[in-house]
């Protein structure tokens, strides 16, 4: 991440989530975003860099463009430059470049109008391990030289550029985890070893960048073995470093991205992992000494998954409500109109995780089922709690719809302890159990719409069991309701590219009826594929799927939103388009998605990027 004076805006591009448990995957990431103002939009530019984490990225300010080098994805090093101006990435073919790596260190020297990169890591052919590297490189802005093969060996460094004494600063780590310093000599390309008579306790993939403010190099974070739980904020004045007293602590962290923001004469640091190796998505603010959480504004809802968002056609709305991430139960309540967010405090819900959401045309409500069983009905100005005499038993991640043709809620299956296999209807006074002979297999996650053209509640796909002890199963099959029993679908009509006439074994998928066509939409979910030796691959999906009532068929458009689970997905009654929000892949969306004429555009420049993996 750096800021571009030239179109004052932090630009910051890819990066590692953590681990994610869905695909027990770590992904590196591919995506752009600018920060204007106060808030982070996230770019699609026409070219893209590729998937990449721990590269180098710096702020040429001699031609007034991003440059960004290396990096890895996965267990494979880059070695490849690119520069970022105009809005878009325009990738670089020097003569020569340095080798592949990962987590060097990087500045750029604008005295000398030279990016300086020193050291990182290398992986074997093999990809099974990994040897630091201590040379160095400069880049001209049009080819690399490397200017020393042998350097001091320093573990992860982090480089600087002191404006204020025209040198190039190098903290990093020995093979004890002990703190060094350097500071660059470019006549002769020698690293010479300073010390100070104290240096920052934990230089582990900590960062640093130039204050212009205070014509002093900033340092912040680091995690090290016999790291407190405090980080250290020191400053250096060129000669020594001293301990800045902060009001407000930002928290230990490493693998963050900084970047000095000179319009505001802030320092701006975004994501990283802490202390207990938990993923971060924040955007932190320092400034004279104080540190500030801009990430929640207030101005839209944060990213989420397995939230309620329905449409209101009376009040020509989308209502939002709850909804989690890794550290938090959301359970405030948004209005989505005309492309606008607002929020709503008006009695909702206090204590509903996981709920369920359909909108009940006849009795022009919203029904909200939390995973406790406790109902709630909201009118578009009021919430009211429901008192049934009966309700289903504790739950998460069932399905329901609203079932016009028999003008009740239908919801089914979820999970506890285990799989359900259970069908209620709620009739606005009380849910009732019904349909249970010979029940669709036990499941959660799958996708529940009243199709228009069947005039019934229909069940896809989903996550669970056949038994009650039976192995975990991923479902494809398709299934009605009548109001008394369930029907598989066996007549779905063949798609090129699917087996079983449906979009194949998948959970958590975004669907929804579009009621200017009267077809269903399904994007995306968890997604079974099968190699050619029969071995299944469980993928978070971006594909697109219309049902006719008849036939599923696959659609192509020029542009796709990111693969996601669990994101909101309806009609919006105003623009006539679906509307796509939020969801999970490894990370949580931000971005907001409309869906009309058959190709997706994105709607809201959205809030601001997330690193955060597993549920």
């Amino acid at each position: 991440m750096v800021f571009s004076p030239a179109t004052h805006r932090t630009v910051l591009y890819g990066g590692s989530t953590g681990l994610d448990r869905g695909t027990n995957t770590v992904y590196e990431l591919d995506d752009t975003w600018e920060r204007v103002g106060t808030q982070w939009v996230q770019r699609f530019p026409a070219h893209n860099p590729g998937k990449r984490g721990a590269h180098v990225m710096v702020y040429d300010s001699g031609r007034g463009r991003v440059l960004m080098f290396g990096g890895h994805v996965g267990t494979t090093g880059l070695d490849d430059t690119w520069s970022y101006e105009n809005g878009d990435w325009v990738r670089i073919e020097p003569a020569n470049s340095p080798t592949p790596r990962y987590l060097a260190g990087g500045a750029f020297d604008s005295n000398r109008n030279r990016m300086v990169v020193f050291g990182g890591n290398q992986y074997s052919a093999d990809g099974k391990s990994a040897t630091p590297v201590y040379d160095t490189w400069e880049f001209d802005g049009s080819n690399w030289k490397q200017t020393n093969s042998s350097g001091p060996q320093v573990l992860k460094p982090i480089l600087a550029y002191d404006t204020a004494h025209d040198q190039v600063i190098m903290l990093g780590l020995n093979e004890k985890s002990e703190t060094l310093m350097y500071a660059y000599d470019a006549s002769t390309a020698a690293w010479k070893q300073l010390t100070p008579a104290t240096l920052p306790p934990c230089a582990n993939e900590a960062t640093m960048v130039f204050d212009d403010a205070t014509q002093k190099v900033f340092f912040t974070g680091g995690v090290c073995s016999a790291s407190s739980a405090t980080e250290d904020n020191m400053e250096w004045d060129g000669t020594n470093w001293t301990a800045v007293k902060t009001t407000i602590a930002a928290g230990r962290v490493f693998g963050a991205a900084m970047a000095y923001d000179a319009d505001r004469s802030q320092v701006i640091m975004f994501g990283g992992a802490n202390i207990v190796s938990a993923v971060r998505s924040n955007t932190l603010l320092y400034a004279n000494g104080i540190w500030v959480d801009s990430t929640a504004s207030g101005l839209e809802p944060q990213p989420r998954s397995l939230f309620a968002f329905v449409t209101d056609p009376v009040n020509n709305a989308i209502w939002m409500f709850g909804g989690i991430d890794d550290t938090q139960t959301f359970t405030d309540f948004w209005k989505f109109q005309n492309g606008h967010w607002e929020q709503i405090e008006n009695g909702e819900p206090t204590n509903c995780i996981y709920p369920l959401g359909v909108y009940d045309t006849d009795r022009q409500k919203m029904v909200v089922l939390c995973n406790d069983s406790s109902t709630w009905e909201f009118d578009g100005a009021t919430w009211k709690a429901a008192t049934p005499k009966h309700a289903p038993a504790l739950r998460r991640f069932a399905s329901m719809a609203y079932d016009p043709s028999l003008k009740k809620t239908v919801m089914f299956g979820g999970y506890d302890t285990n799989y359900f296999d259970t069908t209620w209807v709620w009739d606005g006074t009380d849910w009732t159990q019904v349909a249970k002979k010979n029940p669709p297999p036990s499941r959660a996650l799958a996708s529940m719409w009243y199709d228009p053209n069947l005039k019934k509640t229909v069940m896809y796909g989903g996550l669970g069991r056949l038994t009650s002890d039976g192995r975990l199963q991923r479902f494809s099959d398709m299934w009605t309701f009548d109001g008394n029993a369930w029907t598989q679908v066996n007549a779905v009509k063949e798609t090129p590219g699917t087996s079983k006439g449906t979009p194949g074994q998948r959970f958590g998928a975004q669907v929804t009826v579009d009621p200017t066509t009267n077809k269903v939409l399904l994007f995306g979910g968890l997604r079974v594929d099968t190699g050619a030796a029969g071995l299944q691959t469980q993928v978070y999906a971006d594909d697109t799927w219309q049902f006719d009532g008849t036939t599923w068929t696959k659609l192509a458009p020029n542009v796709a939103p990111p693969a996601r689970e669990n994101a909101g997905l309806t009609f919006d009654p105003i623009r006539n388009e679906l509307v796509m929000f939020s969801g999970f892949a490894a990370t949580y969306k931000t971005d907001t998605w409309g869906f009309s004429n058959g190709a997706w555009h994105q709607r809201i420049e959205s809030l601001a990027p997330k690193r955060r993996a597993a549920r």
